[in-house]
């Protein structure tokens, strides 16, 4: 009996994920596997995914906005990411076989040779394995520790809701081409997920790492 009540508890966990839909996070699963070759260069052929709706992009563009609707803008985006990001991990937690929500490595190792690189055999390439699950444990490094140097080990909604706003941030230069800080368009490129993909494999603390800092301390007002 006791058993079976804490499988009932567990399963409800899942339930908190996005209400327990994982239509929005396999649709985003598959985009983003469309994006990016075996190499690491992104499909000219494949589609952007817009991450905020046709209304929040209106008001985005709308000039001498109010504090109002500052703080709206902000608040619905958060809302997008985190429904966007709440599905998603779900989706992978059900392909994993996870019943908390929160990913270890070796869900997340299963999930990416599985969807990222799954469809290159590697699994016959011993020379290539080796590469590839090095690859795979740097990004969940980055991605459990939301770019800071150590993390718990997990990857969380939390966690999750940082990396797709990191995907969906691109960098301002001024006009001497300086660095002046990140933006947020919604957007998600083929061209700008390569780049970010590269650098979340790298073994480095880079670009896509302080973009993983930023939009974890955005999204939880820190």
């Amino acid at each position: 009996m006791d058993n079976f009540g804490q499988g009932l508890q567990r399963t409800s966990i899942l339930q908190e994920l996005s209400g327990g839909n994982a239509e929005l996070g396999e649709a985003f699963a598959l985009i983003l596997d469309d994006m990016i070759t075996q190499s690491g260069i992104y499909n000219p052929k494949a589609e952007p995914f817009d991450v905020t709706p046709d209304s929040w992009r209106a008001l985005a563009s709308k000039p001498n906005k109010t504090q109002e609707e500052i703080k709206k803008l902000d608040d619905s985006l958060k809302e997008e990411i985190y429904s966007l990001a709440e599905s998603f991990l779900l989706y992978m937690a059900r392909e994993t076989r996870n019943l908390t929500g929160k990913l270890e490595y070796q869900q997340y190792e299963a999930y990416m040779l599985k969807h990222r690189f799954g469809r290159y055999d590697v699994m016959n390439k011993p020379e290539y394995i080796t590469q590839v699950k090095g690859q795979i444990r740097i990004a969940f490094n980055k991605l459990s520790a939301h770019g800071e140097q150590s993390g718990d080990d997990l990857i969380d909604k939390h966690d999750m809701a940082a990396f797709i706003y990191a995907l969906a941030t691109r960098s301002r230069r001024d006009t001497n081409g300086n660095f002046a800080g990140f933006e947020i368009n919604g957007f998600i490129k083929p061209e700008e997920y390569a780049v970010s993909e590269h650098d979340l494999f790298e073994n480095s603390d880079n670009l896509f790492s302080v973009k993983l800092r930023v939009a974890y301390q955005m999204l939880n007002n820190k």
